[in-house]
């Protein structure tokens, strides 16, 4: 137990993390425990379930906080979250409160974990980008191989020069990570940095970006946890653009309308 009454376990189980909580959730632990899942989210493996059985919350009401991270988390990477309550009493605290909102509940483990859906390996890329002036055509050729890959030819003219615009608004002192998702219809095109952006810059970026689209796409930033966060764009993929068959080896939100 740390000082602040709040232990925290993590383990892998079946490439996702399980986090336990033991303790007291008090407003003074409220933020490590949103910080915790949020740095455990953009970990991606493939899900994070929390145990909540030994966690005891000062009030119902602080319980929103797997809601807050949910819906931070949501937008994307987009990982799964779920549950596992087998307390009686606190489910029924929870479901009287409609808490949670939006993650599923389970009974155990177990349960939570298998019902965890799964992104295949080779529809994720992650690349630490070097801190030199080549760094974005060095983005722009790992998404052009990551479309190649998996099949969008649509998005070659869109997604590489996407990453450009990216990593060429982010100042930060140290690498940047370039993350990419292939998720159905839905190609992800990130950045992981330390770095924040003012709202003049967020303005310029978006603009930018907007010229560049052809297709329906989001934007926005979601908290990492250990002062990062990841800058993001989400495009849609054109119904024609299909997949090849089989799978490969190799490894505040603004919002457009075309």
């Amino acid at each position: 137990m740390t000082g602040d009454g709040l232990e925290v376990d993590i383990r892998e189980q079946n490439g996702v993390l399980v986090v336990r909580f033991s303790g007291r959730l008090d407003w003074s632990t409220y933020m490590r425990v949103q910080d915790v899942l949020l740095d455990c989210a953009t970990k991606e493996l493939v899900g994070v379930v929390v145990e909540l059985d030994d966690l005891v919350a000062e009030s119902p009401a602080l319980l929103v906080v797997f809601d807050v991270v949910w819906l931070s988390a949501a937008r994307w990477p987009g990982i799964s979250l779920s549950l596992v309550v087998g307390d009686h009493r606190l489910r029924s605290t929870l479901e009287s409160r409609g808490l949670p909102r939006h993650i599923p509940l389970h009974a155990t483990t177990s349960t939570a974990v298998a019902a965890v859906t799964r992104l295949r390996h080779e529809d994720r890329v992650d690349a630490t980008l070097p801190t030199c002036r080549c760094l974005p055509h060095v983005a722009e050729r790992i998404t052009e191989r990551a479309c190649e890959r998996w099949g969008v030819q649509s998005m070659l003219d869109v997604a590489p020069q996407v990453a450009v615009e990216l990593v060429s608004h982010i100042e930060d002192d140290g690498p940047l990570t370039l993350l990419l998702r292939m998720r159905g219809d839905k190609l992800s095109v990130a950045v992981r940095t330390t770095a924040r952006l003012d709202l003049k810059q967020w303005h310029n970026m978006r603009h930018d970006v907007a010229s560049i689209a052809v297709c329906n796409f989001s934007m926005g930033e979601t908290p990492a946890g250990g002062g990062r966060h990841i800058i993001w764009a989400v495009l849609d993929v054109p119904e024609d653009s299909q997949r090849p068959p089989g799978s490969l080896r190799e490894a505040a939100v603004f919002t457009h309308r075309a």
